[in-house]
């Protein structure tokens, strides 16, 4: 039997699988990046997926495994940032059973003949469920927790993560009287460049190192803090251009915000990144 293969078609379909696929699995682990990043790892898997079309015949089954395990760990680092090896690995589970379950599902719905038309209508309401779903996951997540999404915008790149409303949360900077949140350390790494980030972690120790512009620009300084665990102590605090903290009610904004970073082992949750200062809401 003779089939006729289009590699566009197959590089569309694909792509757009992948997309559904890398926002899916970003939504789960909380590692969801850019779209155009999660858009740059679903083309990595699309043009996978054309070239191991023309040479599969040609290799053997442990080599095919190996070769898509790769693309998947390659989809996600780049779609969705994800390094960590045991996260890494559960992520790329997950992406294979979600690729097996949505492959399944909508090869039933159209009785086996899944063709461009229908593919594309299946996947656009993919995504909307997934996003439907989402959404209720957070509105419940931010009644009965506290939790919040937010956005912290700096040199014009905008970075979402989860904040915790901190009724505990009273610190203020002694200097202009703002409310101080605190953020993870990781937060501040993801933002600047590391050797940067390393520049500012050090600051109590090596403050003559502060010759970087751009660490000029956020405004570095010591802020004194005292908390249960810890007692009283100095933390690094600096100054973003703006925080969006997005309540059911509305979206707050508040402009040059102050974002201190506790570089000691702190008690973040793993569904927040942020302790939000209880002045803002």
């Amino acid at each position: 039997m003779h089939y006729e293969v289009y590699i566009d078609l197959v590089f569309l379909t694909n792509l757009l699988m992948d997309y559904i696929l890398l926002r899916a699995v970003g939504k789960i682990f909380r590692c969801s990046r850019s779209r155009k990043r999660t858009l740059l790892g679903a083309g990595i898997g699309a043009v996978f997926s054309c070239c191991i079309l023309c040479i599969r015949s040609e290799l053997f089954l442990p080599a095919l495994i190996l070769l898509h395990g790769g693309c998947a760990v390659g989809m996600l680092v780049v779609g969705c940032g994800l390094k960590t090896g045991s996260l890494l690995i559960k992520a790329v589970l997950a992406l294979y059973f979600a690729a097996f379950l949505c492959g399944g599902v909508w090869e039933m719905a159209d009785m086996g003949n899944l063709s461009l038309r229908v593919f594309v209508i299946l996947g656009t309401g993919t995504w909307l469920i997934l996003t439907a779903w989402s959404y209720l996951a957070d509105s419940l997540r931010i009644q009965m927790r506290n939790i919040y999404p937010v956005t912290l915008s700096y040199r014009g790149k905008n970075y979402t993560y989860h904040g915790f409303y901190d009724s505990g949360n009273l610190l203020t900077d002694p200097v202009n009287r703002k409310p101080v949140s605190v953020g993870k350390q990781e937060i501040l790494y993801e933002m600047l460049p590391q050797e940067t980030a390393e520049q500012l972690k050090h600051l109590r120790e090596n403050p003559e190192e502060l010759y970087d512009r751009e660490i000029h620009g956020l405004q570095p300084r010591l802020i004194p803090f005292q908390s249960l665990g810890k007692g009283q102590g100095m933390i690094l605090a600096v100054t973003l251009e703006k925080l969006c903290i997005q309540t059911p009610a509305e979206v707050v904004q508040i402009e040059n915000p102050v974002i201190a970073f506790d570089f000691q082992t702190s008690a973040f949750g793993k569904e927040y990144e942020i302790l939000l200062n209880s002045r803002l809401l």
